[in-house]
């Protein structure tokens, strides 16, 4: 073997090793991820879904693609699911599943699914100036609501898919050629829906006529309704005096002026996604032995095509007065009122009662939680959390 000939075979090699190292250093380059959310709503309409192509007017998720290493090609994939036992849907079910063709990129880019469809769409990326970037898609999978009486039922009675759990899943697939991609970056999420049909008030008070039977002697009482849990739902609540020589009912009485919120200019106070709550120590008018006070709840729901809201009947009580009775309740602190609420007849007596280890205790200096000085507010704040299951109680200590 001559020396040219070894001078080319080294060539050759100088050159393979060269293209080894590069496209391995390309691959690791190559890192495209999604960064977002997939929202969350308490009722999906049918009509959000256009059946024609896939697209949907909803926002269902939103992600923005960043990348390593531009420009790359990328491919989305949508797909949403459902299960729903009171239709006889034991497996999951499509309702839409498209795909994008490959699409190539230079920059990162915001990816919302109102942007996902079989039609082309043009989107800009985040590039100063941005870039057009021409996307276009493919329908595989539709529901199909002939194949079915009870969907075809459902939603032709209430227009919406029925409650179910709801699995929304979306893939990003990524690389350096069109035809050859990976799936790189996925994110999924399962919602349970269970639309509530009502808000029923529980307690204090009841009917009007009634609040002679309905005496409430605490000037923080705790107001307590039933109504099934929602992802995504808001719970809002109000209360006004009542006077019949005023008002021509109760309805007259919640609009006018309310002792809750204190901000006239609110119609109703956000209180989050809870089932009771406890009248507030501080910001709104304190409540008046001798006086009818009525009180509502509001519910909202997020669902794709806006948010829908449910009343509650409205319910009266009258608050005592000093005297009116034999013999007062031995307890009048109103955190001492919460805390028999939180803890349970039986738990607040073991801990309270003559004899017990708290007994004639009451509340007084500093609060604190987790070491943070804390006001009575924030204190109640954490007990409606747990009257309403967001919180556990693990174990009780009494410290000394």
């Amino acid at each position: 073997m001559n020396g040219k000939t070894k001078m080319i075979k080294k060539y050759k090699y100088l050159t393979l090793l060269f293209l080894c190292i590069s496209f391995t250093s390309l691959v690791k380059a190559q890192n495209v991820s999604l960064n977002g959310e997939i929202y969350e709503y308490a009722t999906y309409y049918i009509s959000s879904f256009n059946i024609q192509d896939g697209s949907s007017d909803v926002q269902i998720f939103r992600y923005q693609i960043q990348s390593d290493a531009y420009p790359v090609y990328v491919k989305l994939w949508f797909k949403a699911s459902m299960i729903s036992p009171a239709l006889g849907i034991e497996s999951p079910m499509t309702i839409v599943e498209v795909e994008t063709n490959p699409f190539l990129i230079q920059n990162d880019i915001i990816i919302d699914n109102r942007d996902i469809s079989a039609q082309t769409t043009v989107l800009y990326d985040m590039d100063s100036p941005p870039n057009p970037v021409q996307m276009s898609g493919q329908l595989i999978n539709i529901i199909d609501p002939a194949s079915s009486e009870s969907i075809m039922s459902s939603m032709l009675t209430s227009g919406r898919l029925a409650d179910g759990n709801y699995t929304f899943e979306i893939k990003l697939y990524s690389g350096f050629d069109s035809d050859a991609l990976f799936l790189s970056s996925e994110d999924n999420k399962t919602i349970i829906v269970s639309t509530p049909v009502s808000v029923s008030l529980e307690s204090p008070g009841g009917a009007l006529a009634d609040t002679l039977d309905n005496l409430l002697f605490t000037t923080f009482p705790i107001f307590q309704w039933n109504s099934q849990t929602c992802g995504g739902c808001e719970t809002y609540i109000r209360v006004a005096e009542y006077d019949a020589s005023v008002h021509s009912s109760l309805e007259d009485a919640i609009e006018e002026q309310r002792v809750l919120p204190f901000d006239q200019t609110q119609l109703w106070e956000s209180i989050g996604n809870v089932t009771s709550y406890q009248f507030p120590f501080t910001g709104a008018y304190p409540l008046e032995e001798g006086k009818i006070y009525v009180w509502q709840v509001r519910v909202t729901l997020p669902t794709t095509s806006g948010n829908d809201e449910m009343l509650s009947s409205i319910f009266a009580f009258k608050l005592g007065t000093s005297g009116q009775i034999e013999s007062t309740p031995d307890i009048t602190n109103p955190l001492m009122i919460a805390l028999q609420q939180t803890l349970g007849e039986g738990q607040f007596n073991a801990l309270f009662s003559s004899g017990s280890s708290l007994d004639a205790y009451l509340p007084s200096g500093q609060l604190e939680i987790n070491n943070i000085a804390v006001d009575a507010s924030s204190l109640n704040y954490v007990l409606n959390q747990i009257m309403n299951n967001d919180f556990e109680i693990i174990s009780i200590e009494v410290e000394e």
